[in-house]
């Protein structure tokens, strides 16, 4: 017979000890994570944080603070060029790793998780490089440079706008900001030749809808959702993440705003077809027109995925280099002086038209190139990570450390460009000289550069982004003579998610005198 006073199983069955159970097992799976993370797991060899080694919460605690790049910049002078910055994430400064990581097989980790953007997957987001690469024949036919270059003229258009509205604003010396103003004209252009229009920041000059500040929005829950996609992966499975992590039309989010403005483009642009009136071709038109391998058209909600890639990458980014462009270059008065007689000169020689083309920049103005790259080296667009898997053979480190198949190992490109084995100890500083003093020096910084991304999944809109600023900020330097308001801080540089931009970038602008040709 039973003791009665023995407690029944049952009876332990209370809420202080499910609580004290709970508590105990949350403690123990914390520990047990702690201790295989840190002396059991294939990357416990490589050095980085206690803590980046042993959760996400790290990285993902600097990625909301915004100073991400610059702590794991002092952290690869501390440890050197591999750190381990989250459990099963290594991050690489050697520039000249980025062939081996970013190789034509390398498929992307699940750190590009959908949601954050909308539920399909484009491009961007696709992970398989099999997969990436079918996809990929469809949309770069548009984006080939044959196309871009009959484009010119579109670019040409909106960047005369562009000069003209701010010239009869500010010409007369009153300051503003130019921040919003790089970004107005770069998001004029892709619209031009994305969708057939100007969305009309330069017009209105606003943000129309609150397109740019939407997209900005976005930026933080993007980068988080990412670093944290165990997390992201599970949580959109539930009713929570489907309401609140999965971005959707009728959200009143930022990216919502931007889906509805692509929907709305998309739904004109059926109604246009209906009643004959496409009379071009541009990118939306393209990716409807295109078939898959059984003749049929694009999922729509594929095309929608792309469409708002194309909105989101396609001009902040572009923006963010004319930003960038401005803060450097009249911050150091003699690579202005010296930019500034290059283009004189060669405009005087005839060797440049009235609106430069791209050829002739290129062929005409090398110092100026050199400012183009020195700027995006220094303050590339995305000073993100992009992680990929390692193959099946692994990936080998200096001092005998290695890399199994399947880890996560990433390149940011704030950082493989500042590695002072490839561009010396002012690897940190502006100096757009470095470009032009040795050829052989100069291959190496373009092969291993990495603002456009690398290797097979280069970005697409490479192309538009380079002539754009071969063009607009030359035609502008040209044009007008800026002052930076306040010279020692000339715009305040701001990282959210991954994605950088500028702010306050308060100046005034005079006419310059106009450069004749000489007889």
């Amino acid at each position: 017979m039973t003791d009665s006073t023995s407690p029944s199983v049952v009876s332990l069955i209370t809420p202080t000890n499910i609580f004290l159970a709970s508590v105990a097992y949350t403690l123990f799976s914390i520990a047990y994570q702690i201790i295989y993370y840190r002396f059991f797991h294939p990357l416990r060899h490589f050095p980085g944080p206690f803590w980046a080694s042993v959760t996400r919460l790290w990285i993902a605690y600097h990625n909301i603070k915004g100073d991400e790049c610059e702590v794991e910049l002092a952290l690869h002078r501390k440890y050197g060029p591999v750190l381990r910055v989250t459990p099963t994430l290594l991050l690489v400064s050697d520039a000249t790793k980025l062939p081996e990581i970013y190789n034509r097989q390398a498929s992307k980790s699940n750190h590009y998780i959908t949601g954050s953007f909308g539920k399909t997957e484009s491009l961007f987001n696709m992970q398989d490089h099999k997969h990436h690469a079918h996809f990929r024949k469809i949309a770069a036919g548009p984006y080939a440079f044959s196309n871009v270059k009959r484009m010119e003229p579109l670019l040409d258009h909106r960047i005369e706008e562009w000069l003209s509205k701010i010239g009869d604003l500010f010409g007369d010396g009153k300051k503003f900001d130019f921040a919003p103003w790089a970004v107005y004209m770069a998001y004029d252009i892709i619209s031009e030749i994305g969708f057939g229009e100007p969305i009309g920041f330069v017009r209105s000059g606003s943000d129309v809808d609150g397109l740019i500040q939407g997209f900005h929005d976005g930026l933080l829950p993007f980068g988080l959702m990412a670093r944290l996609w165990p997390f992201t992966n599970w949580a959109k499975r539930t009713w929570f993440g489907e309401k609140y992590l999965v971005a959707k039309p009728e959200d009143n989010s930022g990216i919502g705003m931007l889906m509805r403005f692509r929907d709305k483009l998309i739904v004109q642009r059926q109604k246009d077809i209906k009643d004959g009136k496409v009379t071009r071709i541009d990118l939306l038109q393209t990716f409807l027109d295109a078939r898959d391998d059984e003749g049929k058209p694009l999922e729509m909600d594929y095309v929608k995925a792309e469409i708002l890639l194309v909105l989101l990458a396609g001009a902040d980014t572009t923006g963010t280099a004319f930003q960038a462009m401005m803060a450097y270059i009249m911050s150091d008065m003699k690579v202005y002086e010296k930019m500034m007689e290059e283009i004189d000169r060669a405009t005087r020689e005839g060797k440049l038209s009235p609106m430069p083309k791209y050829d002739e920049v290129l062929a005409h103005c090398p110092y100026y190139i050199a400012c183009v790259k020195e700027s995006m080296r220094l303050c590339p667009s995305a000073p993100n990570i992009f992680p990929r898997l390692v193959g099946k053979s692994g990936l080998p480190f200096d001092n005998n450390k290695f890399a199994p198949s399947g880890t996560e190992v990433t390149c940011n490109p704030w950082l493989v460009h500042r590695d002072e084995k490839l561009y010396g100890p002012d690897a940190c500083e502006f100096r757009p000289e470095r470009w032009l003093e040795d050829e052989e020096k100069a291959k190496l910084y373009n092969k291993f550069n990495f603002v456009f991304g690398y290797g097979a999944r280069v970005c697409l809109g490479k192309d538009i982004a380079l002539m754009e600023l071969y063009k607009a900020p030359l035609q502008f330097f040209r044009t007008f003579k800026p002052d930076v308001v306040n010279k020692a801080q000339p715009g305040r540089f701001v990282v959210k998610g991954g994605v950088g931009f500028w702010e306050d970038m308060w100046v005034t602008i005079q006419k310059r005198p106009q450069v004749t040709r000489r007889v």
